[in-house]
């Protein structure tokens, strides 16, 4: 400031009270000249041998992420606001107040602006480099480092503006508290969310989980601060709030996907009109079965010894009889363990078929296991060639599956009642 003030006070065209007006503005404007120089050449520096460093070091994935954001030439800037703080004092005096004033404020402004470019820059790089691991949701928790930089940046460029103290200001903002907690309320539900969901690993990328509320059933493609997206099976692209995900349940498949098997739960209706004792024929026409033979034998001699402690003679209701739906659900059960893609070894998954209460429908026989298999199209197969060969083999046991009459069933009753010679009994 001095060495442009010696030489502004040797220009004749200048008035001698203008002097130190005309130096300071000259010195602040050779000052933005350095800094720009300064910040320019750092980032030259930095972008060149740098960036090398880490490619050598690292790897390429890193220096690609750190170039796409700017990191090098945000270290060169940051590197001119240090120096912008020491070199405040050489070009900047107090003998013009308003000079002094806005300068001070552009230089604060400079360095903050400097550092939360850098912050910012890191925050996106990390958030390219671990935003698609599967295994590390950090986006939401990205997303909200980044929002409370925005919101501490814009409280120090306030504060610099007003020249008043950050605290100041933070004491202004509290009376708004309500104002913003509503403006900011999908965000900070978000936030604390995304936390959550980090902290408890609910749910990553490529997870299958279905939302009911949402209508979202499909593979999870992008988790933010604010929302999740799933592409459905459908190709469709569901967004659902992340709050939703803490607050509301959802069911997620990946604990599937880790033991490498999936479950069946369904059940076939039965005609309890059609349930009853196996009479002789029947029981000696299904020991040719082979699943059951060794079943209905063991059986038939336990009931015949225990019937005969208790002089039980041909009356069913007196002693132990088999029925055809109990014999039947023995042999689904040993028919479904008999089978190679059913999980029937391990004490982990439960192999069952069970009777459930009865309702309007009929007699519901719930199949309950694991296929080794959890490829949908695999599975959906393998289901249906299990049920398929259930139903198959029912007639075998006397047995019907419940169905509701169609208007063609009734006809067809309508037309036998109506036979000329035929009776109702008939």
């Amino acid at each position: 400031m001095n060495f442009i003030l010696s030489y502004v006070e040797k220009m004749p065209l200048i008035p001698d009270h203008y002097n130190v007006l005309v130096a300071q503005i000259l010195s602040a404007i050779a000052f933005l000249v350095v800094l720009f120089v300064l910040a320019r050449a750092a980032s030259w520096f930095f972008n060149r041998y740098l960036g090398r460093l880490v490619a050598k070091i690292n790897s390429d994935r890193w220096f690609a992420a750190m170039s796409a954001h700017h990191f090098f030439t945000a270290v060169g800037v940051v590197v001119a606001a240090v120096a912008a703080i020491n070199l405040y004092p050489v070009f900047i005096t107090r003998d013009v107040a308003w000079v002094t004033k806005v300068m001070g404020k552009l230089t604060g402004m400079f360095v903050v602006f400097s550092f939360a470019w850098l912050i910012n820059s890191v925050l996106n790089t990390i958030g390219r480099i671990y935003g698609r691991n599967p295994n590390i949701p950090i986006k939401g928790l990205v997303q909200a480092l980044k929002i409370i930089l925005f919101l501490v940046t814009a409280l120090l460029v306030l504060s610099l503006l007003l020249g008043r103290r950050p605290t100041y200001i933070i004491t202004g903002l509290s009376a708004l508290a309500a104002v913003f907690s509503l403006i900011f309320k999908d965000p900070i539900l978000g936030f604390a969310a995304s936390i959550q969901l980090t902290t408890n690993k609910l749910i990553k990328i490529g997870d299958w989980i279905t939302v009911d509320s949402a209508g979202a059933d499909g593979n999870i493609i992008d988790i933010s601060l604010t929302s999740v997206r799933v592409q459905n099976f459908d190709m469709t692209i569901v967004s659902v709030p992340t709050y939703d995900m803490i607050s509301k349940p959802f069911k997620n498949w990946n604990g599937m996907y880790e033991a490498k098997a999936r479950r069946i739960q369904r059940s076939i209706l039965i005609d309890v009109d059609t349930v009853k004792f196996l009479d002789r024929p029947m029981l000696e026409r299904l020991k040719k079965i082979a699943l059951i033979k060794d079943y209905l034998e063991q059986k038939e001699a336990e009931i015949k010894e225990f019937n005969a402690e208790r002089n039980v003679k041909e009356n069913f209701i007196n002693g132990r009889h088999l029925t055809n739906l109990g014999t039947f659900r023995h042999y689904a059960e040993r028919y479904l363990a008999s089978r190679p893609y059913v999980v029937s070894d391990d004490p982990n998954f439960t192999l069952m078929v069970r009777q459930l209460p009865q309702n309007a429908q009929g007699l519901p026989l719930e199949v309950y296991c694991f296929l080794n298999t959890t490829v949908w199209t695999d599975y959906e197969g393998l289901q249906s060639d299990i049920f398929d060969h259930l139903f198959s083999v029912l007639p075998e046991f006397g047995l019907y599956a419940y169905q509701q009459p169609s208007g063609r069933n009734i006809a067809k009753g309508i037309e036998l009642f109506n036979r000329p010679g035929q009776t109702p009994a008939e």
